[in-house]
């Protein structure tokens, strides 16, 4: 009867030992020898520590600085890449990938030359089974049609930052299903093509919000070890969806082909909303920014377990304002917005790298792609751009592990300086009409493209900004993405049409200047916390001052 009071204490005598062990982090280790003592002269009965497991304890000793916020060091590192995540966050991100799948898709399903051959579609009488789609259309609504998808990229994806702070990253998919549903439904029903623009503007409001949202997602439901390779996820889902029309197009070449593939996003959408109820969480950052740390606790006991609530918090909290741990966000207006001196350095990297991606030419090798092929013999246009579409998947999967080995800034850097190089030769191999050199280089671009500009853009343009900013920003990122797709939509027919086997010059001359502006602007992410890359921007910026 002794020992039992001696090791298990009152419920009185345990509360004021963990209010102690709150007050005075060092008390606890010392109690627990002083128990284990006294156990030693009662029979040997012992209890277990409780310091791995109490959440009161493990609050207490986390490592906070001077503004009493966690920190991430080197301690909380090698305990973050422990982390083993449940099923949870892989769910929630791969539901996810639903929607910009989506974008992929809605970008790939007019690319069959029988729906909009210039020839054909001009011809009167239009020959049957020429020009599939509207038959009779002109030229300029054709790219309106083509371009309005972009036009409606760029509205979501400069609107999305707002309504994700507000709505939070959940909800506001959700909403999106909306979006998919409706133009999806337009797209499918209407029988002239400037309603069928509308459809597609409505579309590219969907791709826009999905691509501007889904990079924020997964950066803020992974540790910092894992968002390298999952945040690759975007550009593998963007790519897949390209493939799958092209595939689609060997049994979808009739009147009414076209219209089942219009329709397909219907299918993303009520899979989503199907899914995502219970295989998704919210963002727990978007929770802390709201004041709702409690909720944010929950989901990241979810994610990874309530032992590692804590681990979590300090790379979460590390990267907000200093009264974060509150989950509050009250700096001045000058501190939270995007536009501050502090965060011009990281806007710039972003929109930078967003420009490069769109504006490396890797459109004009699809737009190029069938006549290429066919000066090799291949004379069916479906296997030239289906041939073209599989190169472009492969890559990526393959980047996460290139990137942990050599980091995302490098990785930037060598595949501008490969699409610079292959953009030099594919215009030599024009010049001297060899076909099979021209398709070894456009594959080698492709490659370039995709091992490195393709999914890396995405990642880096979370990575470069904290919680606070980092919707907003990346909606701007994007926003300008968009932008020069648009760009390239609308003017590079035309300026390929008028500099004929030099089309890919201007490439050649923008990718240089990509170059130049990364190797001084893009700092390395890779296996960075959000505080050490906000570190670094802030010795960037001092030393311009």
């Amino acid at each position: 009867h002794l020992s039992f009071h001696l090791d298990k204490p009152s419920a009185i005598q345990r509360s004021t030992n963990e209010c102690e062990s709150v007050q005075h982090p060092q008390a606890r280790p010392q109690q627990h020898l002083q128990d284990q003592d006294n156990s030693s002269r009662s029979k040997q009965v012992t209890m277990p520590s409780e310091a791995q497991t109490d959440p009161v304890y493990s609050e207490a000793t986390t490592p906070r600085g001077a503004d009493n916020v966690p920190v991430f060091d080197e301690a909380q590192k090698t305990a973050a890449r422990q982390i083993k995540p449940n099923m949870i966050m892989y769910t929630s991100i791969l539901v996810a990938l639903l929607q910009p799948f989506q974008s992929g898709w809605s970008s790939s399903q007019t690319n069959l030359s029988q729906y909009n051959d210039t020839d054909e579609c001009n011809a009167r009488p239009v020959a049957e089974d020429t020009c599939l789609m509207f038959p009779g259309h002109s030229k300029l609504e054709w790219t309106f049609a083509v371009n309005a998808w972009i036009f409606g990229g760029m509205i979501g994806s400069l609107i999305c930052g707002h309504f994700s702070d507000l709505w939070g990253r959940k909800k506001l998919l959700f909403v999106n299903c909306i979006f998919m549903i409706v133009g999806a439904v337009v797209e499918t029903s209407v029988s002239n093509v400037w309603a069928f623009s509308a459809g597609r503007l409505i579309a590219g409001i969907a791709s826009g919000t999905a691509t501007g949202t889904l990079g924020a997602y997964t950066n803020e439901l992974t540790p910092p070890h894992m968002r390298n390779i999952l945040g690759l996820g975007l550009q593998i889902s963007v790519t897949i969806g390209i493939l799958f029309p092209a595939i689609c197009f060997f049994f979808a070449n009739t009147s009414s082909g076209w219209r089942y593939l219009a329709g397909f996003p219907v299918i993303l959408a009520v899979l989503f909303l199907l899914m995502a109820p219970s295989m998704c969480v919210e963002s727990p950052a978007w929770l802390l920014m709201k004041n709702r740390r409690e909720e944010a606790k929950q989901v990241l006991a979810r994610l990874y377990g309530e032992e590692n609530v804590y681990t979590a918090l300090s790379w979460l909290e590390s990267s907000t304002k200093p009264d974060a741990e509150q989950g509050l966000i009250q700096a001045s207006a000058e501190q939270d917005s995007l536009f501050a001196p502090k965060y011009r350095l990281q806007l710039a990297a972003a929109i930078l790298l967003s420009c490069a991606q769109q504006l490396s030419g890797i459109n004009a090798v699809f737009y190029y792609s069938s006549s290429i092929f066919k000066d090799a013999g291949i004379s069916d246009p479906r296997v030239g751009t289906l041939i073209i579409n599989f190169i472009n998947i492969w890559p990526a999967f393959f980047t996460g592990v290139l990137a942990q080995r050599f980091g995302n800034r490098n990785m930037i850097l060598w595949g501008e300086a490969g699409m610079f190089a292959m953009a030099v030769l594919m215009t030599v191999a024009f010049l001297v009409d060899v076909p099979a050199l021209s398709i070894v280089f456009t594959a080698l671009y492709v490659i370039a493209f995709g091992v490195t500009l393709g999914p890396l853009v995405w990642v880096i343009t979370a990575d470069l900004f904290p919680d606070s900013v980092r919707a907003t920003a990346t909606s701007i990122g994007i926003g300008a993405n968009w932008l020069c797709n648009l760009i390239v939509g609308v003017a590079y027919p035309y300026i390929a049409d008028a500099l004929d086997d030099y089309s890919y010059l201007p490439f050649v001359v923008l990718l240089a200047i990509f170059y130049l502006l990364s190797l001084k602007l893009v700092p390395e992410t890779s296996n960075k916390s959000a505080e050490e890359v906000q570190r670094e921007y802030e010795e960037r910026y001092r030393s311009c001052q």
